[in-house]
């Protein structure tokens, strides 16, 4: 067990320690404000302050760790042997930058908590974050500083054990805002969805609405059993995720009374994972969470303590207190629509900090790193390609690799055969060998 020193043990210093020995590095760690207790520690110890004690593994410490409440944090990210880092150090410090208060402000999602400018769904935009100013959007650098961390501890405690290597997680999910493009809708969406294609001069697409309701051809989003039988072959297990809502300007889907619709989810939930794909209205309000919720539980049977939010998460500092008002365990939402990389810099879970109150949570959040429609930003042979390179990038077999997809992905058209191939390569690629 390696044990930390610091003149003050605070919620935010345990909280970004143990996400970083324990969930990172899987190394035991323990902490102490007692001088002697460190001193008299036989094991492999930290110390986490202003000045070293002796000649033991020091790190300096910046004071965000030690502070409360929410206030304006001066950044200045610099090149650390070719990785971005922030919060510079004195020249007495085993390593040159705090990676602690650094992760801390990267993984809380700080920069969310002050005052920000917001697009017309409320959201974070990505370009504000210090990842995107900075290039290291596609880094989880979290977890690539934790490795140069462990590099310098095992050269000063060479008796710590060392972790075998697995291959990080591959997690597919299906986000179903809409399981059908034309069929099951109310009058009102067909006449809306007509009159855009007139209004476009697609011609196609409306003829194609009209064959698809009259029953002459199969829905260009009803992929369902192509996506069972293409899990079933390659092993991967997907979570499914159901907009689960009264229809409104943001959401809108199938009605949650239609009865093709239902079956669809319950017959879903029979061989998978299925949870609900919270509203935009259910991310405002807490009464709206609890009703959707419910409605999906009366349904499927299943208590609904995970969930993700249609659009992602608008923002850190008011989404997640939804959830926790309702008791959801765990969030699939941290990442970004339109653009690829790591919202909180990091692939690996962690627990949402609890910055108004400084605290932390027991809400687990897994890091989403790509959507489908930041994917579709891209060339088909790119996109994939630029997945996968991420994927085989990750430094921790600790790391989850979360990738959201619609079922319309595997749209028939000839437009989507190119992606539809690629994704079907790309997912072949994850195959889980018996």
């Amino acid at each position: 067990m390696i044990l930390v020193y610091s003149h003050k043990i605070t919620p935010r210093l345990t909280y970004i320690f143990r996400q970083i020995f324990i969930r990172i590095l899987e190394l035991p760690v323990d902490f102490t404000s007692t001088i002697e207790k460190f001193v008299s520690h036989s094991g492999p110890k930290i110390s986490y302050t202003h000045q070293p004690l002796g000649k033991e593994f020091f790190i300096a410490s910046h004071d965000l760790l030690f502070q409360q409440g929410i206030q304006e944090v001066e950044v200045e990210v610099s090149n650390w042997s070719g990785t971005p880092a922030f919060f510079k150090l004195s020249k007495d410090s085993q390593l040159p930058f705090d990676i602690f208060a650094a992760s801390f402000y990267l993984m809380s999602r700080y920069e969310e908590f002050l005052p920000h400018v917001k697009d017309e769904l409320g959201s974070f935009l990505p370009h504000q974050s210090l990842a995107a100013k900075n290039n290291f959007l596609e880094l989880p650098l979290i977890d690539l500083w934790a490795l140069r961390l462990k590099d310098k501890l095992y050269e000063f405690f060479p008796e710590l054990p060392h972790i075998s290597w697995n291959k990080p997680t591959f997690q597919p999910i299906v986000s179903v805002v809409n399981p059908y493009q034309y069929k099951h809708k109310s009058l009102l969406l067909k006449v809306v969805d007509s009159l855009q294609s007139i209004w476009s001069l697609n011609l196609f697409s409306l003829i194609e609405q009209y064959l698809v309701i009259l029953g002459f051809r199969q829905d260009p989003y009803a992929n369902f059993d192509a996506l069972e039988k293409l899990f079933k072959v390659t092993g991967v297990q997907p979570i499914y995720f159901f907009l689960f809502s009264e229809i409104s300007f943001f959401d809108q889907g199938v009605s949650i009374y239609n009865n093709r619709f239902r079956n669809l989810i319950k017959h879903t939930a029979d061989s998978h994972k299925v949870s609900l794909l919270a509203s935009h209205a259910g991310q405002q309000e807490s009464k709206k969470i609890i009703d959707e919720c419910q409605q999906l539980n009366e349904l499927i049977h299943r208590k609904i303590d995970f969930l993700r939010f249609n659009y992602n998460l608008l923002s850190a500092s008011s989404g997640y207190y939804q959830l926790l008002e309702n008791g959801i365990q765990e969030d699939y939402s941290m990442g970004y629509r339109e653009v690829l990389g790591y919202r909180a810099s990091t692939a690996v879970p962690f627990y949402f900090y609890d910055l108004n109150n400084d605290l932390q949570t027991a809400l687990k959040i897994f890091p989403i790193v790509a959507q489908e429609e930041g994917l579709r930003s891209y060339s088909n042979e790119k996109a994939f390609q630029k997945l996968l390179n991420l994927y085989e990038a990750l430094p921790t077999r600790s790391a989850f690799h979360g990738v959201s997809f619609s079922n319309a992905i595997l749209n028939p058209n000839e437009e989507n055969k190119s992606f539809r191939e690629q994704f079907l390569n790309y997912l072949k690629s994850h195959a889980r060998k018996e």
